[in-house]
């Protein structure tokens, strides 16, 4: 059994095949734009199940025989108990059609307390009992058939796919990481509460944090489908930017980014950012790319503008802020053929 948040999925990749293939697809699926019900990744090899669950006190034990199980939390909490499948009485018939085996075994087990973009991975060795909590939930689980030929390294895609190859504009190299990069990292933005005030990750507290994610981050370059650059200006890391997720069917995808505070008002994240979204829209073949920001950061609406992007909307109260507060986050996104023919109007 694995239990643990989505920023370190990668981690776990060498398991297994169809494993790897699962986790390098979770990489790039917009889960909460897709319908609930059944969604083929690898025919019978990978299956992703999206549902809204009621969650209660009570649940049967389950575990299967040919398959890996991959619950990922996408809304509410939910308790998943977990126990070595041999330490469960009274399993039933084995449901080979549905490779499931249940139990009303009233064993507690190990809780384990997932809450939203936590995931649980469960073998043919763990029995597990899912479902506990109160209200209403969302969750994809994703079946693993345990036994197969490799499957490819990644899902087939109609997006030309490059990884994050270095790129150039007037005064910024945008570049892959490398392990080095950590103190700079660290001392120029990811220590810095007023940079970190209105972004989803805390501010680091030690350098071993930020090593520890920019580990990760390098592994991701591994796919060939992973696009985050280091922002350099005169040979000085000063910035992060990075496309945070994207779908394969719609040609879209969503930016993020951060920036130095001494760097700040001088148009530097404008110019990442539109030659981002000129090599995601030219040399990738994405058709249109959202950014979003905190309606307590204008100054992030404001870059956006400036890079072409038009405001589309609010999503009111969709953020949770660290304080516990819940706020606004505003909309903004770029049409490829659209943002283009701006550009070229304005002779970029």
């Amino acid at each position: 059994m694995i239990l643990d948040t989505m920023d370190r999925l990668r981690l776990y990749r060498g398991l297994s095949p169809n494993l790897d293939f699962a986790i390098d697809s979770l990489q790039h699926l917009a889960l909460d734009r897709m319908d609930n019900g059944e969604h083929d990744l690898l025919g019978d090899r990978v299956r992703l199940r999206l549902t809204e669950t009621t969650l209660g006190e009570t649940s049967l034990w389950e575990a299967h025989q040919k398959h890996i199980d991959l619950q990922l939390i996408l809304k509410n909490r939910e308790t998943i108990c977990w126990a070595p499948v041999e330490s469960i009485a009274g399993f039933g018939e084995y449901r080979g059609g549905l490779d499931v085996m249940t139990s009303d075994d009233p064993q507690p087990g190990t809780a384990l307390a997932l809450r939203p973009g936590m995931f649980a991975i469960f073998f043919p060795e763990d029995a597990h009992r899912p479902g506990l909590g109160a209200g209403t939930g969302r969750k994809a689980v994703i079946k693993i058939r345990v036994e197969d030929e490799p499957p490819p390294t990644h899902p087939p895609s109609q997006l030309t796919h490059l990884g994050t190859k270095r790129l150039q504009s007037d005064r910024l190299v945008l570049r892959p990481y490398k392990m080095e990069d950590a103190q700079d990292i660290y001392d120029h933005w990811a220590s810095d509460d007023a940079v970190t005030r209105t972004l989803t990750f805390k501010t680091h507290p030690h350098v071993d944090v930020t090593r520890r994610i920019l580990m990760e981050w390098i592994n991701s370059y591994q796919s060939g489908q992973s696009y985050h650059w280091g922002i350099e200006r005169n040979g000085e890391l000063i910035g992060d930017i990075a496309l945070m997720k994207w779908s394969d069917k719609q040609l879209d995808g969503e930016i993020g980014y951060c920036l130095s505070k001494k760097h700040w008002g001088q148009g530097i994240m404008t110019e990442a950012l539109k030659r981002v979204l000129l090599f995601l829209f030219t040399e990738l073949g994405f058709r249109r790319i959202v950014l979003k920001h905190d309606a307590q950061n204008p100054a992030s609406g404001r870059v956006m503008q400036k890079a072409g992007l038009l405001m589309e909307g609010c999503e009111r109260q969709a953020l949770q802020r660290k304080n516990g507060e819940y706020g606004d986050i505003i909309l903004y996104a770029a049409l490829r053929d659209e943002w283009l023919k701006k550009q070229e109007d304005q002779g970029i």
